[in-house]
């Protein structure tokens, strides 16, 4: 394979020697990494080529420890389009950009196709999987850490392309575009010299009532291929498979959010975890750019990057032997041997670091305990951490530190938020729960009100539980609850519908309002592609 350098902004960090590695389709020149941001042409040997642009921290480490990013752009882009926005800026604001490597893909032709009236299609699945090859080759780049990120066509392209290489990435992100039925005129039917990307819903809704058809795109997601990765009999595929966020704006002029909404629907059906945030009234280009900038739900986005890892790949056996010290001895260490130790393992992440680091909950020293739950903020464990914190927000024994039942709490409200179903039924389940400490109670509402507050931006759906819960809670004994839970209920009228709901009225008087915000959340939470969907709430 040769390269064509195009730009280069940094001087490589050493020196090496080069040398040859045979693979089944490309040979890989590998020496000095070049390191900084530089734009790069890959040529392979089957006469295919990539461009790309490349964000490589300046100092690389000697374990292969960073995160990778395969960026997508949209029709019209190019490989500069998604590394410094929004990639580079998101990881910035985190804090921790400089533990990735972020590549930005240029699709194969500069002027667009002929046929496929796009950028993007199956003749670049090729060169991009064997740009990602080269970059696992060249750079120290763990391969539980390694995620697609697309927008609008780019979109479409890493919905379609992580099918045929699920077991190489831990999440896909898609902005405003989602797998589509086809990538030709084929699929267009009787809409001639129209691309299928700018089909619309026929007609629309009138008074809340559909006056015409409803389009469905459908989705082959190669069943067989799933279940090769699933334990034998009733596996999880939420535990196992790569996870999906999409944004789409509902108001989208280019791509029908009905695609987006479509392909989630038939991602919850076959058991795969993903995250949906549909926005009220934003366009297609507004879903990370223009102003404002919706910067929560992009924040969102890449902390849940940062925190996914793929889950279909076994464990090195340096990551193995740092777990197997951290479950045999962490619950007796000191604490200056344990915390170092706490933050491999939030590196390490997934199902295996989480089952690990509940040992860590039984040691003596108060800052191993927080520092095993709070790094559960930047990383997710899997089942048996969720299980374990949901046994610790339980425990009322009041010689037990309370500050780690608060952590507890909002550790489980950020994987709510993402929703990862178990924390979600924990959180929901024991808010309810009177014999829980009012302290307790209160600090999972603040939980649940995380995931609720992402939820008001268009999606009501996918997680009705969390307004389902608040509702009940209007109907709880303490009065101070029913008045915080109504608080958080407010944002979705956009703080006017009320409902006649006062937290002080006696329970026979609060009947009639609750009553009313039953309502309103019955026409918010129906399905997204339903017939009686009504997009605005009630006031």
């Amino acid at each position: 394979m040769k390269h064509t350098r195009a730009v280069i902004c940094t001087l490589p960090l050493f020196v090496g020697i080069l040398f040859l590695v045979s693979t089944s389709s490309a040979s890989y020149v590998q020496g000095a990494p070049q390191t900084g941001t530089f734009t790069d042409t890959l040529k392979f040997s089957n006469g295919t080529s990539m461009k790309f642009k490349a964000r490589v921290p300046m100092s690389l480490p000697k374990e292969k420890t960073l995160g990778l990013i395969l960026a997508f752009h949209p029709h019209g882009g190019n490989e500069n389009s998604m590394v410094d926005w929004p990639s580079k800026t998101f990881l910035e604001r985190q804090g921790v950009v400089d533990d990735y490597v972020i590549i930005g893909l240029k699709s194969r032709r500069p002027n667009g196709y002929e046929e496929h009236l796009g950028d993007w299609e199956k003749a670049d699945h090729g060169p991009s999987y064997e740009t990602f090859r080269w970059a696992m080759k060249t750079y120290p780049v763990d391969r539980r850490r390694v995620h697609l990120i697309g927008w609008s066509r780019g979109g479409f392209m890493a919905t379609r392309f992580i099918w045929d290489h699920l077991r190489h990435f831990a999440t896909v992100t898609a902005y405003a575009g989602a797998h589509s039925p086809d990538w030709t005129r084929k699929s267009l039917g009787g809409y001639p010299n129209q691309d299928w990307v700018k089909l619309k819903w026929k007609d629309g809704i009138v008074n809340g009532k559909w006056t015409g058809t409803r389009i469905d795109y459908g989705v082959d997601f190669h069943d067989q291929s799933l279940k090769e990765f699933l334990p034998p009999g009733n596996g999880n595929s939420a535990d196992f498979l790569p996870e999906f966020y999409h944004v789409h704006g509902d108001s989208d002029y280019v791509i029908d959010v009905g695609l987006t909404r479509c392909f989630t629907r038939v991602l919850g059906k076959k058991g795969i975890r993903y995250v949906y945030r549909e926005l009220d009234g934003v366009n297609h280009a507004k879903v990370f750019q223009g102003d404002p900038i919706n910067m929560v739900v992009n924040d969102d986005v890449f902390r849940w990057i940062h925190a996914t890892r793929n889950k279909i790949l076994p464990l090195g056996e340096t990551d193995k032997a740092t777990l197997a010290t951290i479950k045999r001895d962490v619950a007796t260490m000191s604490n200056s041997q344990a915390i170092p130790l706490i933050k491999k393992a939030a590196r390490i992440g997934g199902p295996q670091a989480g089952e690990a680091l509940i040992k860590a909950f039984d040691s003596r020293h108060a800052d191993v305990r927080h520092a095993a739950v709070a790094s559960g903020y930047s990383t997710s464990y899997g089942p048996a951490f969720i299980a374990k914190l949901g046994e610790i927000i339980r425990d009322n024994d009041p010689k037990k530190d309370q500050d780690l039942r608060f952590n507890a709490c909002h550790v489980l409200g950020r994987y709510a938020k993402w929703r990862q179903l178990d924390a979600q039924k924990i959180i929901t389940d024991a808010v309810l729960d009177t014999s829980l400490t009012r302290y307790i109670r209160f600090q999972l509402i603040t939980a649940i009100s995380r995931p609720y507050e992402l939820m008001i931006f268009g999606n009501m759906h996918d997680d009705r539980k969390i307004i389902q819960t608040l509702i009940k809670l209007l109907d709880d004994s303490d009065g101070g609850l029913r008045g915080y839970a109504h608080i958080i209920l407010k944002k979705g009228t956009d703080d006017v519908g009320k409902f006649g709901f006062n937290p002080g009225h006696n329970k026979t008087d609060r009947q009639a309002a609750i009553r009313r915000w039953n309502a309103w959340a019955a026409q918010v939470t129906a399905p997204l592609l339903s017939d009686n969907f009504i997009k605005k709430p009630l006031k």
